[in-house]
């Protein structure tokens, strides 16, 4: 923990685990919060926590722990600490949602935790997750962002030892922002509140230009032809039908570009007869954030990906399931593709949502067409209500800090 000046303010972030930094995305949900704290001025001390800090497995090959301005302990052995701070916040993800703590998070304390009582598990979760033992003074000094609700149904709620303690954490919360609109209309109705807009932003979106440059670089991203490559990275959020291959490479003709393969995971790449096969250097995270806003347009399958393209400018087409479904190929909700569709949604880009289901030729070629005089100078507005959504949340949250602090 770090020992701020007597004149400084202490501020505990909750966090996503993110083991060995390999989750590139969730690297920038932390990051902003730094850089919203930096420009509040140095009066605000932030200590990090997590269930698991990242050095529980081996880092991905770009990351030196030492580069980035953060290191999480663990949540389960500080609850009193974080409780003592001025404020606390609970920052991204699906920390709050009932099948993240029945799945993501009791798969990892099983993994790297020392309990087996599946009962232990869970109670522990409700405690750390859900702050179900603090006080009424401790939740109304802590705030909610960027965090999402999208997979809660009643069902849930049936869950008597969940439901109690999320019913007063997200009632009694000084100020709950969600990163999503169908998230914000469940907060809204469990704060029966009909004036506040709970509809923030996914935190990585608060980042603003010249954030990043606080990691090191070397130059990777230089390499690459401004607007003349096409970023690609698919993983394993989807079922990717092999028409997509066909599809993406088309639009890579059509503008003129070449598909390359982007790092953002330590993942196998899927090449085509005219992928660029860039020769492998050493790069650093740093690089791969900045390679971003070189690229005429991103194509992938994974969530923070599109948001933090669409951040630095670059628009992502984004491959999906058809929604509803629980499709995901290691079957988390997770990892489930409406949050990208809701995502794009949100901001009238669903025409850079290409969904899987898409198996009639003609419809793809509509589609295709679409994206292709898009591409060629009709994406902006997109950026800007992004941008200008961003703008006033994060100019909400840091209101509402600093009211606190």
């Amino acid at each position: 923990m770090s020992n701020p000046s007597k004149s400084s303010k202490r501020v505990a972030v909750i966090t996503a685990p993110n083991l060995g930094w390999v989750n590139a995305g969730m690297v920038t949900v932390d990051l902003a919060f730094e850089a919203m704290r930096k420009r509040m001025g140095g009066g605000v001390q932030a200590d990090w926590y997590s269930l698991h800090p990242a050095e529980v497995r081996s880092f991905r090959r770009d990351v030196r722990p030492e580069d980035l301005p953060f290191c999480s302990s663990s949540v389960i052995d500080r609850l009193q600490e974080i409780y003592e701070h001025d404020a606390v916040i609970f920052w991204g993800d699906f920390l709050h949602a009932r099948h993240y703590l029945e799945q993501d998070a009791i798969i990892n304390l099983k993994l790297h935790g020392h309990l087996n009582d599946l009962g232990a598990m869970r109670s522990l979760l409700h405690q750390t997750m859900l702050f179900r033992d603090a006080s009424d003074d401790v939740l109304s000094k802590t705030l909610l962002y960027g965090g999402t609700l999208l997979h809660n149904s009643q069902s849930d709620y049936a869950d008597e030892g969940y439901c109690s303690a999320f019913s007063r954490l997200i009632t009694q919360a000084n100020a709950v922002w969600v990163r999503d609109p169908l998230s914000a209309a469940k907060v809204k109705h469990w704060r029966q509140n009909s004036a506040i807009d709970h509809f923030g932003t996914d935190a990585a979106m608060l980042l603003q230009p010249g954030d990043l440059d606080l990691l090191p670089t070397t130059g990777w991203a230089d390499e690459i032809p401004k607007e003349e490559v096409a970023g690609v990275f698919l993983g394993n959020r989807t079922r990717v039908p092999r028409w997509f291959y066909r599809f993406a490479q088309g639009l890579a003709n059509q503008t003129g570009t070449q598909l390359e393969w982007l790092p953002w995971y330590d993942s196998p790449r899927f090449r085509t007869r005219h992928m660029n096969t860039r020769p492998e250097k050493e790069r650093t995270l740093g690089d791969v954030f900045a390679a971003l806003s070189r690229y005429k347009f991103i194509v992938t399958d994974t969530y923070h990906l599109c948001v933090n393209s669409w951040r630095a400018g670059t628009p992502a087409i984004c491959i999906g399931s058809p929604q509803p479904a629980n499709d995901s190929l290691e079957g988390l909700l997770t990892l489930n593709d409406l949050k990208k569709y809701v995502f794009y949604s949100a901001y009238d880009a669903a025409d850079f949502f290409v969904s899987t289901s898409e198996s009639s030729h003609r419809a793809r070629a509509g589609h295709f067409d679409r994206l292709l005089q898009l591409l060629e100078g009709g994406f902006e507005p997109v950026v800007h209500r992004m941008q200008l959504h961003a703008k006033r949340s994060a100019g909400s949250f840091e209101k509402t800090l600093r009211g606190l602090l």
